[in-house]
């Protein structure tokens, strides 16, 4: 099925990412000013006005439609990192506001959370900044595709540019969404998003192949792809995407002190608004030999949360010696240990014990000694994820595809009231189902474990 890139330009409905973004764009361009403005209002606007079709057709202007595709990215994932470490055993909502309990209490069968409407800058936000930035960076990759060298200075720079952020903002909706649509079109499943992601960075690769100064970007395309590759069970293709990553690549969402919008968003959520917190089970994370894993480890910072009641753990990557030097903490959206981590899953038995041993011995760990059957491999591929993928936005979809056991178990009692659901990919919000006349309402998952097959 044909999914559609293109939102109608002249939509004016209300309640939908489709005019703010166009309007955005026009302010930015006429400030000049190369950074998404906050998109933590979208779906405040009632009487949008008309905006001209011209804003996208300029040229003139694709720099800066890469660049605020960029900012509301980066600024998406950070919001998509906290959201989805509450939602699974990594983060713990800390505040005393009733509305943000659903997502850390997995309650079955919310559909009207933050988790759909919040801005990219809220610890509750998933779908409507990713949809955002992945609907700008696609239309930046339409129109740079059918302008010439001779229109766009750098147009292939900012084709792979805008391609690679596509491509995780698929990804990263395909990993926490149960289902999504883009554009006013149908369901799309976590499968489809992910192939969406795939022909995105499969574009980059190519464009950026041999061009020495987006070698960053390149790198970054083969992480993304053998990502969604081995989501789509392409063992075959994750393991030689993986493969050509070189040691010590990261490819990071860079924060800025200087921001807020911009402001590293685990140390802003635990250190800085202390809204948040590591969940208890995941305070001191141990291999299977029981040593504490530097990659996970956390540090216990003086006083309460802003419950007044939950202790303020901040996982050690995201913490600081100061708030400016936390704020600015860059978060990795891909890098050279998860490429490995990928290529260990891909081949398993023998190799993935020298994969991950090779990982372990930099950061001064034992070797692993278990067993080497299947299953035994297996489980220590999702811990060893857990622990060296620590707080990077991986642990809710690793529950779910690997079919891991819910922390706390479901039914255990919430400490502010209810008890833990089931739920282990997020359903489609209401603000999609009502505003999408193509949503067949029969055909929406709930999230609940064990109510639809894995992806």
């Amino acid at each position: 099925m044909t999914y559609s890139n293109s939102m109608p330009r002249n939509s004016r409905r209300t309640g939908r990412p489709a005019f703010p973004l166009w309007r955005r764009t026009a302010l930015l361009a006429a400030a000049a000013f190369i950074v998404a403005c906050d998109t933590g209002r979208l779906l405040d606007v009632k009487a949008p006005n008309s905006v001209p079709a011209t804003v996208f057709d300029n040229p003139a202007n694709a720099a800066l439609m890469v660049s605020s595709a960029i900012g509301d990215f980066e600024c998406a994932f950070g919001g998509w990192v906290v959201s989805t470490g509450i939602q699974s055993d990594e983060l713990q909502d800390a505040t005393l506001t009733a509305a943000n309990w659903q997502l850390d209490r997995r309650d079955d069968g919310f559909t009207s959370g933050s988790y759909g409407t919040g801005g990219c800058t809220g610890t509750q936000a998933i779908y409507t900044p990713m949809s955002t930035a992945r609907w700008e960076a696609d239309q930046a990759v339409s129109k740079l595709a059918g302008w010439t060298d001779a229109q766009v200075a750098n147009r292939i720079a900012l084709l792979v540019q805008a391609n690679v952020y596509a491509g995780f903002s698929y990804a990263a909706l395909g990993m926490a969404m149960c289902q999504a649509a883009f554009d006013l079109g149908p369901l799309v499943d976590q499968k489809g998003m992910f192939a969406l992601a795939e022909k995105r960075f499969t574009d980059a690769i190519t464009a950026a192949t041999g061009v020495a100064s987006l070698a960053s970007y390149l790198n970054a395309a083969y992480v993304g792809r053998s990502r969604v590759r081995l989501y789509q069970h392409n063992l075959t293709g994750a393991a030689a995407d993986a493969q050509v990553v070189p040691k010590g690549f990261v490819f990071n969402a860079a924060m800025d002190a200087n921001n807020s919008r911009r402001y590293s968003h685990v140390y802003q959520a635990i250190v800085q608004s202390t809204n948040t917190s590591v969940e208890p089970t995941a305070r001191k994370l141990t291999t299977e030999q029981g040593e504490t894993d530097p990659r996970s480890a956390t540090t216990q910072l003086s006083g309460k949360a802003s419950d007044g009641i939950t202790d303020k753990f901040v996982p050690n990557k995201y913490n600081a010696a100061s708030l400016a030097l936390g704020q600015a903490i860059g978060q990795p959206i891909a890098r050279y240990d998860e490429a490995q981590l990928i290529l260990a899953e891909a081949q398993g038995g023998a190799s993935a014990v020298t994969i991950i041993n090779t990982l372990r011995a930099a950061v001064n760990l034992k070797p692993y000694a278990g067993a080497t059957d299947a299953t035994s491999i297996t489980a220590l591929i999702a811990s060893e994820r857990q622990r060296a993928l620590f707080v990077e936005g991986f642990r809710m979809f690793d529950v779910e595809r690997f079919n891991l056991p819910l922390v706390p178990v479901p039914g255990t009692a919430f400490r502010l009231g209810g008890v833990y659901g089931n739920t282990v990919c997020m359903p489609l919000p209401d603000i999609e189902r009502v505003n999408n006349p193509n949503i067949v309402t029969a055909n929406l998952l709930s999230g609940i474990k064990g109510g639809f097959p894995l992806p």
